[in-house]
C-alpha cells in the first residue's frame, strides 16, 4: 500500500461485557474455531492489506498480549524495545508497538499516548475486538476525496429478536425472523487526518464527544459495508461470531504469516 499508515488499535478495555461467569480472559486474546487468538486475526487481517505499522493501545491483559505477540511473530529477545509501558519489535516485515495505559484509561488518553508513535499524515483506527471482508481500500480512497478529518465506515446490523407485523384490530399478520434494521452504525473501522489528535482531550470521550464535536463540523464522513461483519462485543456476540466461523470459514481476508 502507498503511504502505509500507521494501524491503531483499541484493545486494553475491561470487556466486561463479554465475559461468562468466571471468565476474566481479554476478548482479543480468546481464540477462534482455528485455535489462534482473535487479535492474531484482526492484524492478519490489516496485514493483507500491505499494512505493516501497528500500534496496540493495551491496558487490560497487557502482559498477557505482549507474551502472545512476542510467540506469534519470530523475534528475538535481543530485537525487543521497552521503556515505561512500550513494548516494540519487528518482525517479518511487521512493526508492533504495544502501549500499555492501563485497564481503566480513556480511548482519546490512550490515543493521545500513541500520537508521538505514528507515522505522519493519515492514520487508520480500528478495535481489536472486530472483523469483517471489508476492503480498506475504499477507505483510505474515499478519506483522501473527502478531505474530512475522519472516514468511518459504517454498516447494519440484525435485529436479535424477531419481529410481527400487526394490522388491522392488531391481527398479527407475519412474522420476521431477527429483519436487518434500517439504521447504519459504526463498524469499527477508520480513517484518520492528524486534525483527530489535535481534538482530542483527556477529559472528552471519543466516541461520546469528540466524532460528535468533529460531526456537527462537518469533518466526519462515512462508507458503508453491506458485507459480513463480525463484532465480538458481548459473550453472545462471540458465541455467535464462534459458531459462524465454524459454519461458514473465517470471512476475512486470507492470513499472512509472519
Amino acid at each position: 500500500m502507498t503511504g502505509c499508515p500507521t494501524v491503531v488499535l483499541l484493545c486494553g478495555g475491561l470487556g466486561l461485557r463479554q465475559r461468562s461467569d468466571g471468565d476474566d480472559l481479554a476478548k482479543p486474546l480468546r481464540p477462534l474455531p482455528d485455535g489462534r487468538a482473535l487479535i492474531l486475526h484482526v492484524l492478519d487481517y490489516y496485514r493483507s492489506f500491505g499494512l505493516d505499522d501497528f500500534v496496540l493501545c493495551t491496558g487490560y491483559g497487557a502482559r498477557a498480549m505482549e507474551r502472545l505477540l512476542l510467540d506469534a511473530f519470530p523475534v528475538s529477545p535481543a530485537d525487543v524495545e521497552t521503556g515505561p509501558g512500550l513494548v516494540r519489535f519487528s518482525a517479518g516485515g511487521t512493526r508492533i508497538t504495544l502501549v500499555d495505559n492501563g485497564p481503566y484509561a480513556e480511548k482519546s488518553v490512550r490515543l493521545l499516548a500513541a500520537a508521538p508513535l505514528l507515522r505522519p499524515g493519515t492514520f487508520l483506527l480500528g478495535y481489536g475486538d472486530v472483523l469483517s471482508d471489508f476492503d480498506l481500500h475504499r477507505l483510505l480512497a474515499h478519506h483522501r476525496e473527502s478531505g474530512s478529518a475522519v472516514t468511518m465506515t459504517a454498516t447494519r446490523v440484525r435485529s436479535r429478536y424477531g419481529e410481527i407485523v400487526v394490522g388491522a384490530g392488531m391481527s398479527v399478520t407475519a412474522f420476521v425472523e431477527k429483519p436487518l434494521q434500517p439504521a447504519l452504525i459504526s463498524a469499527g473501522y477508520f480513517a484518520c487526518s492528524p486534525r483527530l489528535l489535535t481534538a482530542l482531550s483527556p477529559e472528552l470521550g471519543l466516541e461520546e464527544d469528540v466524532l460528535p464535536m468533529l460531526a456537527e463540523a462537518g469533518e466526519v464522513d462515512a462508507v458503508v459495508h453491506d458485507g459480513r461483519w463480525l463484532p465480538f462485543d458481548t459473550y453472545k456476540d462471540f458465541v455467535d461470531a464462534e459458531a459462524l466461523a465454524q459454519e461458514e470459514g473465517l470471512p476475512w481476508p486470507t492470513p499472512v504469516r509472519a
